[in-house]
């Protein structure tokens, strides 16, 4: 034992803080250093266009092994800022590929080149992002990409079929053009409820990134890297046995608003949707007899596999009504089982865009920091709440939440018995009551 204390504080020592990390390149400009980012193994000057000649750097971490995943950097490959932040993503699991521009129609080419190229220089093909600073080309160049980072440069054109987007706002931008760009396109995106994310470091100037060092400025360069490390990842796939083949081909991807992958089934067409929340330790197969009935009536559903930690199921909720939206559901409804009910219940109270209805099968009336009465106080799209008197405290929980919620239309239905969550539609009545409500709702 204690040789391994020994061990163990040999190797905390040999591992430098990351306060006393000294960054002995130009990359030690950018605000967030990860110790030892500067080790990049880069691979320079590699030609990429030959009229005119261009170049491109590509970095990559010197243990990395096979072809990663790579995020693109354009507009100048020799800046502090770009070797900076070409360290920051090797460092972080990625390939960062830093490539000169002189117009607007480099950026095709530098895409093909990488494409073409990708086994020779250690790249997925498949898993491409690129990150903008100041300016931006023509958004409709980028959309077969995994995403796209933008900071603080002007936006325009239509948000629809953008690859999934973080925008970072100088909230003190010098050029007031920009920031009112970024409001525009935000307006648009959510309209269409495009995957689009803006974040905004609310006192800071253009090039922040730069400097001052402030913790917000670090905390938004981690979401950064967070955000495209997430978009590059494999995707998850549905492993459910409970789905058929083709189900699982029908899988819908999509992520929380803390870059968390999720996964779903969508069954289904039409421009109805139907989210299915399942309860704690349950997964999509709690619902995919129900989501099946429903799909074979014309509804478009998705029955997804919620997060494993409790804290997080709101931001579950709120992304596949959003990802459903996006698929083509042009009214929603979120229906939800136990702690998937509450879930419903916060998302639905949080999203920009209300859903069409809730129908909310025991819900408890908090949970962590999930407060259900303080949810449905902010509540206004129509809702049911629903629960088994035998099955305490959610019979009890389920009148609270009635008497607290402010939405106009919302009905309660406690029924004998003791059934829980999903189980409850087992009762023909209670089945039909609920698709009434839906019916009724999204007419």
């Amino acid at each position: 034992m204690k040789a391994f204390v020994a061990l163990l504080g040999a190797l905390l020592l040999a591992v430098p803080a990351a306060a006393a990390y000294r960054n002995p390149t130009p990359g030690r400009a950018v605000v967030l250093q990860i110790p030892g980012m500067h080790r990049a193994k880069v691979r320079r000057n590699v030609v990429y266009r030959t009229a005119p000649r261009l170049r491109m750097d590509v970095y990559r971490s010197r243990s990395a092994r096979g072809r990663l995943p790579a995020v693109l950097l354009g507009g100048g490959r020799h800046s502090a800022q770009k070797i900076g932040w070409a360290q920051l993503i090797a460092a972080s699991g990625m390939s960062a590929v830093a490539f000169d521009t002189r117009s607007e129609s480099d950026v095709p080419a530098a895409l093909a080149f990488v494409r073409a190229h990708a086994r020779k220089l250690g790249i997925d093909a498949s898993r491409l992002c690129t990150l903008w600073f100041s300016t931006v080309p023509a958004l409709s160049q980028l959309t077969a990409l995994r995403c796209t980072v933008v900071y603080y440069a002007a936006l325009g054109g239509d948000p629809a079929g953008v690859p999934p987007l973080l925008i970072v706002k100088a909230g003190r931008d010098q050029n007031a053009r920009i920031n009112e760009s970024i409001d525009r396109f935000e307006a648009a995106a959510q309209s269409i409820h495009a995957d689009v994310r803006v974040v905004t470091n609310a006192t800071a100037r253009h090039g922040f990134d730069l400097g001052p060092r402030t913790a917000r400025t670090r905390a938004i360069m981690r979401e950064t890297l967070r955000f495209l490390r997430a978009r590059l990842a494999v995707p998850l796939r549905v492993t459910d046995i409970c789905a058929t083949r083709a189900e699982r081909a029908a899988a819908l991807r999509f992520f929380t608003a803390d870059d968390r992958p999720l996964v779903g089934v969508q069954l289904g067409s039409g421009p109805v949707g139907i989210v299915l929340a399942h309860g704690s330790q349950g997964s999509l197969c709690d619902w995919i007899g129900y989501a099946r009935e429903l799909a074979g009536a014309g509804y478009r559903v998705l029955a997804y596999d919620a997060g494993s930690e409790f804290n997080g199921v709101g931001l579950d909720a709120e992304a596949a009504t959003e990802a459903l939206r996006r698929a083509g559901a042009e009214k929603v409804v979120i229906v939800g089982s136990s702690l998937g009910a509450l879930a419903a219940l916060v998302a639905g109270a949080a999203l920009p865009v209300q859903p069409d209805a809730i129908v909310s099968l025991s819900a408890p009336a908090s949970l962590g920091y999930l407060h259900g009465l303080d949810a449905v106080a902010r509540l206004h799209a129509p809702v049911l709440f629903m629960a088994a008197q035998d099955d305490q405290p959610f019979s009890d929980d389920a009148r609270s939440l009635y008497a607290a919620a402010a939405s106009s239309d919302k009905q309660l239905r406690v029924v004998p018995g003791s059934a829980h969550g999903s189980d409850l539609l087992q009762d023909p009545s209670l089945h039909d009551f609920v698709w009434s409500f839906i019916a009724a709702h999204t007419r």
